[in-house]
């Protein structure tokens, strides 16, 4: 049953965090005040960053949802999992920088023996946000509206959440366009539902998320200035996920 008092305290928490940690980033950017020249605001863009991580925890915890801070671990690192669903949250990713890379060019980065060591870095640089976003957001919407509708809504939400990064100097989405970035964040909502939806696991979420991040640094593409990239790699990545997630459906009430 869907639980609106988790749903809602989860994502007005969540705006709160954010709000406070990058509106003084922002402030202070429009002050002459950047991350280029004091290091102690990466605190601020950090925490804004993982507000729906705290705020994960904290409505948790406060609805009895969870016992504590290890039984929620418990819940976000689930990593027991069979192959075929490791090799979904890794494959999608991987799909998904291929296209873009083929639609839109690329140039070369850290060669791949770095890759490890920046999944592991991303798993804290924006993988975590899954236990906001798909821990709680997306799968209570999914208990009540299915999982397109509970898909689009969660875009939105994580779409809007990312504004203020667009007004902070020093960060990648500064002066960029914020409307090209949504189409990006509807495909990637795309994967990440059907993750958690053919799983049930947060982990892989986070895992496929931190992949996402980490590709940006061995081959990088421009997204922002490539509508065209960005909207045929969304649209193959939506396709891709409303298939794994209803041809199986299908073929077994068919059975």
């Amino acid at each position: 049953m869907f639980n609106g008092k988790v749903f809602f305290e989860h994502i007005i928490y969540t705006f709160v965090i954010m709000g406070i940690c990058w509106g003084l980033c922002v402030i202070f950017g429009i002050n002459g005040i950047t991350m280029s020249d004091h290091v102690w605001l990466y605190i601020l863009w950090w925490t804004g960053g993982i507000s729906p991580t705290i705020a994960s925890y904290m409505i948790l915890k406060k609805n009895g949802e969870v016992a504590g801070f290890i039984d929620w671990v418990r819940h976000v690192f689930d990593f027991k999992h069979c192959v075929w669903e490791y090799l979904l949250a890794i494959l999608l990713p991987i799909l998904h920088m291929v296209l873009m890379c083929l639609l839109s060019g690329y140039r070369k980065g850290l060669p791949l023996y770095w890759l490890p060591l920046m999944i592991l870095a991303m798993i804290f640089g924006g993988g975590l946000e899954e236990a906001g976003w798909r821990y709680i957001t997306f799968y209570e919407l999914n208990k009540k509206l299915g999982f397109v509708s509970s898909v689009l809504i969660t875009a939105v939400i994580w779409w809007l959440w990312h504004l203020p990064l667009f007004f902070i100097p020093g960060v990648n989405q500064y002066h960029k366009n914020f409307f090209v970035f949504g189409i990006m964040v509807l495909g990637l909502s795309f994967i990440l539902g059907a993750i958690r939806n053919l799983t049930g696991s947060v982990w892989l979420c986070v895992l496929c998320h931190a992949i996402v991040n980490s590709m940006g640094s061995f081959y990088h593409y421009d997204f922002f200035g490539n509508y065209i990239a960005s909207a045929i790699t969304a649209g193959a990545m939506i396709a891709v996920s409303v298939v794994l997630v209803f041809i199986p459906t299908r073929s077994h009430r068919q059975e």
